[in-house]
């Protein structure tokens, strides 16, 4: 099993971080997770063969986590040559595969002369709901609701040949419920969007485009709804040594963030290994 974190970004990509995105290659099995602002370019970027990927879950539907899927749909398609696509998520992804249809229906009539329709005609979807499980092609896939401001769901990820295990936990505030559902894997990649700025990354706004709101840190930003929708680092090394993993990846990560500060906070609490996410790491169990 290898993981490819294609956007680790929220909830505004800049620079080089995009919106959430990762690919899982899984028992020869390529299955996305989220499909964030610029998860295109992050694919081609990271070398990922995107017609490849025939298997997509959402953890839910905030824009820097879906706004890229009708890009991917079209260009997986007709650029990759992806032949089928099944779409997993919470309520609202059967709505979101019908407005790419409604929306681009004239395009993808006029595309179809082109190309094989095969990849974008019937793309199928699969509502995720509490006790999700699925029994795939030599891997399993089990969904945990969390709790976030909309309907969330964490995904978990065991390969049977190999026997390891990633979890990815979406958009959280800390709850018991998912140190459980990471019990013993190798992997957990987990929510770690609320975290102190450092001054030194914010860029010189004469120089180059900055969010203010975001280099404010906590005083621009609502403190409260961050907090009561999502987990911090120290949140992210307790569910971690609760769970028993090996690796922690924080992802998820706001503009401007203290990383160093991040890891510190992770490791004062959790034993093992933490990876402060970037775009286009790769991991491997």
């Amino acid at each position: 099993m290898e993981i490819t974190l294609i956007g680790t970004g929220s909830p505004v990509p800049i620079s080089a971080r995009g919106g959430t995105s990762l690919v899982i290659d899984v028992a020869d099995d390529m299955v996305m997770i989220d499909c964030g602002p610029k998860t295109v370019y992050g694919l081609m970027d990271a070398d990922v063969d995107m017609g490849e990927i025939e298997t997509l879950f959402f953890t839910h539907h905030h824009m820097d986590h879906n706004a890229s899927f009708f890009h991917f749909a079209f260009t997986s398609w007709t650029e990759a040559g992806r032949g089928s696509l099944t779409v997993y998520g919470p309520d609202g992804t059967d709505r979101l595969v019908d407005a790419l249809y409604d929306v681009y229906t004239e395009d993808i009539e006029y595309r179809k002369d082109i190309y094989p329709t095969d990849g974008i005609s019937g793309i199928e979807t699969e509502l995720v709901t509490d006790g999700f499980s699925r029994q795939m092609d030599g891997w399993d896939i089990d969904a945990l609701p969390v709790e976030h401001s909309i309907e969330t769901y964490a995904y978990r990820f065991e390969e049977h040949e190999t026997g390891s295990s990633i979890v990815f936990s979406g958009d959280t505030r800390k709850i018991p419920s998912l140190a459980e559902f990471a019990e013993d894997a190798d992997i957990l990649i987990q929510d770690c969007n609320t975290a102190p700025v450092d001054e030194d990354r914010v860029p010189n706004a004469d120089e180059q485009f900055v969010w203010p709101q975001h280099a404010a840190g906590e005083e621009g930003l609502d403190r409260s709804t961050l907090t009561a929708n999502h987990c911090d680092a120290t949140d992210a090394g307790e569910i971690a040594q609760d769970a028993g993993v090996q690796t922690l990846v924080l992802t998820h990560i706001m503009p401007y963030r203290d990383l160093d500060a991040m890891q510190r906070d992770a490791e004062s609490v959790f034993d093992g290994d933490v990876v402060v996410a970037e775009d286009g790491l790769t991991l491997t169990p």
